[in-house]
């Protein structure tokens, strides 16, 4: 705020530098602490690309300084970023979101839910709500689509120095950070044992989080809970990531393909009757079940020959470093400009006549 009112009144201002984005998720503080979790590394992606861009970032957690902040610089602020549930009793909360007696209260119509998952996370439905993935690609049919927001792995990955592939060791890394996921319900591959008919050590960093002493598989060297740094280092020594069933929509197979390393991404579910029709695949990682080899081979769950022979050709197929074009920071910056700029007002007018029409749904100011 002090660079703000600095440019303001020496009228030195950069692009942007007047609209602020004031951020209220908790993800937003766990990503500047360093947590790892797919929400925080959201997060921290959604902030780089806010700062590259020129605009000016707050944070305010909870919604009590949330609104207070607002209310100090109402014209300024173009967007609230908050969880769902927070948008939700700001909604409800007289004193929180904007009224015909509380004017300098937050518009509904600024306030965006940061929501990880699929479904609406908002008052006013699944535009306000803020997606990681493209779940209307996902979800093809689906009429009502979340804001796809998306985020970038790009400016982490690529300072992380990785071994060329004809350097690295026979190394496969199991996708699977919790012992747990061996005994789930979702587990790609029962029953089988972890020898590859071929040359290849497989090394995993698992916790074992449940109550009892779970077996490692055989096979598997578990080097346990690693540091992100660490992590790093094995994953870019390797020369295939090796899903498991869990956990889902998880950043590090981007990663992996960015530090130059194929993923073998089981296919949970699919249809009988169309079982190459892709739409219809429940996968560890949906987004990337539409990727192809050399990248991403896609392995129907319990197919043990296909495991391996997609973990074959991984090997005998090395790759470069390899970034989703939707995932490059250029990509998110022109969806985080849509976001911010965009305008929402008429949008929510709109949904404000349609509730006054159809009589439900809880009314709110413009």
């Amino acid at each position: 705020m002090h660079d703000l009112f600095a440019c303001a009144m020496h009228n030195s201002c950069r692009e942007n530098q007047t609209s602020v984005v004031l951020l209220s998720s908790p993800h937003f503080a766990g990503s500047i602490e360093g947590k790892v979790s797919g929400e925080d590394i959201w997060a921290a992606s959604a902030l780089r690309g806010l700062q590259e861009m020129g605009y000016t970032t707050l944070f305010a957690p909870r919604n009590e300084e949330m609104a207070g902040t607002y209310r100090r610089y109402p014209a300024l602020i173009k967007a609230v970023i908050l969880e769902g549930s927070d948008s939700e009793q700001c909604f409800n909360n007289p004193r929180c979101i904007k009224t015909a007696t509380h004017p300098l209260g937050v518009p509904a119509w600024k306030m965006f839910s940061f929501h990880f998952w699929t479904g609406s996370s908002h008052p006013l439905g699944n535009a306000w709500t803020l997606s990681p993935e493209n779940f209307p690609v996902l979800s093809p049919g689906n009429s009502k689509d979340n804001f796809y927001l998306g985020y970038s792995i790009e400016r982490q990955c690529m300072k992380i120095p990785i071994t060329p592939s004809q350097q690295r060791p026979m190394q496969g890394y199991v996708f699977a950070k919790q012992i747990s996921y061996f005994y789930d319900r979702q587990f790609a591959w029962p029953g089988m044992l972890w020898e590859p008919p071929f040359e290849l050590k497989l090394f995993a960093g698992m916790r074992n989080d449940t109550d009892y002493a779970s077996e490692i598989p055989e096979g598997i060297t578990n080097l346990g809970i690693l540091p992100k740094r660490d992590f790093y280092e094995q994953l870019g020594k390797s020369r295939v990531l090796i899903g498991v069933g869990k956990p889902t929509l998880s950043p590090s197979p981007y990663d992996a393909l960015c530090m130059g390393v194929p993923f073998i991404n089981p296919i949970l579910d699919w249809s009988k009757d169309h079982p190459d029709d892709r739409a219809r695949w429940s996968a560890q990682h949906d987004t990337l079940k539409y990727e192809d080899p050399p990248y991403v081979y896609n392995v129907k769950k319990g197919d043990e020959d296909g495991l391996w022979e997609a973990v074959r050709q991984a090997l005998d197929n090395p790759i470069d470093r390899y970034i989703i074009p939707a995932m490059r920071m250029d990509a998110l910056k022109a969806r985080l400009s849509v976001l911010v700029e965009s305008d929402w007002r008429s949008k929510a007018e709109g949904v404000l006549y349609e509730r006054k029409q159809s009589g439900r749904g809880k009314l709110f100011e413009i």
